[in-house]
């Protein structure tokens, strides 16, 4: 590793780490929104390939200083929401889960809440059988 005067470029899996603001994450989502309207870009479960070059080329005029680019930016950001988004989608599909619109958070009995998380667990372990009553 090469230093340069006070600073070092560290580079390798997990290493080269770019924080995304609450306005470029803004703007992505609203940039998302609009592709995602548009039928030219839909595909079945999610959009066509090269979507993500849409969506550089959007946020490089919403947001020119920011630097963003389709690989490895935003293509690891839209990831990142899926995963992220992926599970409030699974809980507000189950009975007994609301989505509270004011406070913008996920409703449920604590009770419920807590045998979500154990059975979500146990089946990302290939274990979802477990805990089932005879």
């Amino acid at each position: 590793m090469e230093h340069l005067g006070s600073s070092s470029i560290v580079r390798g899996r997990g290493k080269n780490k770019r924080i995304w603001t609450y306005f470029e994450d803004e703007e992505l989502i609203k940039a998302l929104f609009e592709i995602a309207l548009d039928p030219s870009w839909k595909s079945e479960g999610g959009f066509k390939n090269g979507y993500c070059q849409v969506l550089e080329n959007v946020l490089a005029k919403k947001l020119p200083s920011s630097g963003l680019t389709a690989v490895p930016h935003i293509e690891s950001r839209v990831r990142h929401f899926r995963t992220k988004f992926g599970a409030i989608e699974v809980m507000l599909t189950k009975s007994g889960f609301s989505w509270d619109d004011n406070r913008k958070m996920i409703q449920c009995e604590k009770q419920q809440y807590d045998d979500h998380c154990r059975v979500s667990h146990q089946t990302n372990y290939g274990v979802e059988n477990l805990f089932i009553d005879s």
